[in-house]
């Protein structure tokens, strides 16, 4: 809400960066803390922050409109939403003057720190003070060593993400437990935060999971099983517990006692090997300083440590578990060999087709039920969403591929005819070697372009080059790039496609040479050989014609 006797000054000519002694200010103050910092992540912080900027108001007889708190964001982007609600309320002309303890509080990314600086608030006529720095853009000699802050600020942010990660890792390595939560089962050691102990409680119902899995209970009966006797499912036990990070399953800030299992959460369990004592780290990792995003690690990367703590189930219940889930199929419900599952698909609306029966009557009574595969989503819950009701019976297609796989198994083995034929259709072979000259010269460009937009803004931050030009150039810049960006992803995509054709050819040659003995189809045989089949039914005067389109793998085509 806006102060009693606000003035706007957005639309007026009064240009507040060059008056130093002008009282009537409505100041936003800008609070940030994150563990970048390289210190324990604590609240106080924020509060020690607003106590020296309303001080720093006071003295100075600045109104203070509001103040903004991003407390746990990272200062390498400026994607936090406080900051955003702060940008709104400036270009609603709600503030005219922004203060931090010090830059880094801005930010300490130094290319978007001095775009803001030196940009967007001299825009908008927003005086900007950083307190600790002496930094006052209505100061201008204040400002000469602002750009070399920044990118302190940007090294330092980068020097600790590299020294947190090292850290991580050699515990990792050393197999301590290095996540925020500890998982259902454990909990934390009060003196030791690296530690797993047994919690009680939850330990025995991850003991039930596992013995109902022992006597060969599937994961969703045993989530079944569970939600009846009305257990509560992990993050509503922390919750319960008073554990933070489960606000979803907060109700009028009470606890949502969720009981309702899903299958997923038990399959989770029954694969953890926390159970078994071994602690399994780097699961997922941070790649990139900057956006802080996180990344699935393959599981040959995952550091794991055998025996760190106490085991919940022993060793040889897990592998036995384990062996009873793999090895476990379901229940055949037809006596169809489905050697096609999962490779036929609608022509019309490219989903899997499936295999169904169809009931053959003669006098009112069932003599036959014919295998046919048809579209899941004509003959499902939304025939609307694919209006062609494509079909085609198991003995009419198993013919037909079995023919014309022969067929293809035989000029495969021909090198001439193969890769004549396979090369008329896949024309993007011809200009693989003009695209990877054009990705070559689009990235090198791009690597031109990004070390020339630093250097302009440097040159800008120094001076040596003004605003009009600074501005035209950055333009430029960044036009050329999304232009170079958009054709470097589409070379890139028609690339994937063509990679290395030849070896990709031999590889469903080498298949057909493989599987040339088969005297019939196997589904090991169609899976190793056939990316997709597709099915169209055309309705003719004379009757009913399936078109069969094959697509093999390796080359992406039909042959």
């Amino acid at each position: 809400m806006e102060q009693q006797g606000y003035k706007n000054y957005s639309n007026t000519n009064i240009d507040f960066a060059n008056l130093t002694d002008f009282k009537d200010y409505n100041a936003a103050l800008y609070l940030r803390f994150s563990k970048d910092d390289g210190q324990t992540c604590d609240s106080s912080s924020i509060e020690t922050q607003k106590i020296m900027l309303t001080k720093y108001c006071k003295d100075n007889g600045y109104k203070i409109y509001d103040c903004y708190v991003d407390d746990g964001y990272t200062g390498l982007n400026f994607d936090r939403p406080e900051f955003q609600r702060l940008l709104r309320d400036i270009d609603n002309g709600k503030i005219n003057l922004v203060i931090t303890k010090d830059l880094s509080r801005l930010g300490r990314d130094y290319i978007q720190t001095g775009h803001y600086v030196e940009i967007y608030f001299a825009d908008n006529n927003i005086r900007y003070i950083a307190v600790n720095d002496n930094v006052d853009t209505a100061k201008p000699d204040s400002s000469e060593f602002m750009p070399f802050k920044n990118i302190f600020n940007n090294m330092y942010s980068r020097d600790i993400s590299k020294k947190a990660k090292s850290a991580k890792r050699q515990r990792a390595y050393n197999g301590m437990f290095i996540n925020p939560q500890a998982p259902y089962g454990y909990k934390k050691h009060p003196e030791n935060k690296n530690k797993l102990i047994v919690d009680g409680e939850a330990a025995e119902v991850v003991k039930e999971i596992f013995r109902l899995a022992l006597e060969d209970n599937g994961r969703y009966m045993i989530a079944k099983i569970l939600t009846e006797k009305n257990i509560l499912i992990p993050s509503a036990y922390k919750t319960a517990q008073g554990i933070k990070g489960y606000g979803h399953f907060a109700k009028d800030k009470k606890a949502d006692f969720n009981t309702t299992w899903k299958f997923g959460t038990v399959a989770q369990i029954l694969f953890d090997r926390v159970y078994a004592g071994d602690m399994v780290n780097r699961k997922n990792e941070v790649l990139n300083y900057k956006t802080k995003k996180l990344v699935r690690m393959p599981k040959e990367k995952h550091i794991v440590v055998r025996d760190t703590h106490e085991a919940i189930v022993s060793r040889e219940d897990f592998d036995r578990v384990h062996e009873l889930i793999l090895g476990r199929h379901r229940p055949q419900i037809h006596q169809t060999d489905n050697v096609f599952r999962g490779l036929l698909f609608c022509a019309a609306c490219g989903r899997r087709m499936s295999l169904a029966h169809q009931s053959i009557k003669r006098g009112g009574r069932i003599i036959e039920k014919r295998p046919q595969y048809r579209c899941k989503t004509h003959y499902g819950q939304n025939p609307e969403a694919c209006p062609r009701n494509n079909y085609i019976y198991y003995d009419d297609i198993y013919g037909q591929i079995s023919d014309r796989v022969k067929k293809v198994i035989e000029l495969l083995k021909n090198d001439d005819k193969a890769f004549g034929t396979a090369e008329r259709k896949t024309a993007e072979h011809h200009n693989r070697i003009k695209a990877e000259s054009e990705k070559s010269k689009i990235e090198k460009r791009l690597n031109v372009l990004l070390i020339a937009v630093r250097k302009l803004y440097e040159d800008y931050s120094t001076e040596t080059l003004d605003e009009q030009n600074y501005r035209l150039l950055l333009a430029g810049y960044q036009t050329e790039q999304r232009t170079l960006n958009e054709k470097l992803n589409a070379i890139k995509g028609e690339l994937e496609k063509t990679d290395d054709y030849e070896t990709r050819l031999n590889k469903l040659k080498n298949l057909a040479i493989a599987y040339s003995d088969n005297a019939s189809l196997t589904a090991e045989m169609l899976k190793a050989m056939i990316e997709r089949i597709e099915i169209s039914t055309e309705r003719l005067d004379n009757g009913i014609e399936h078109k069969i389109n094959i697509i093999y793998r390796f080359i992406n085509s039909n042959i």
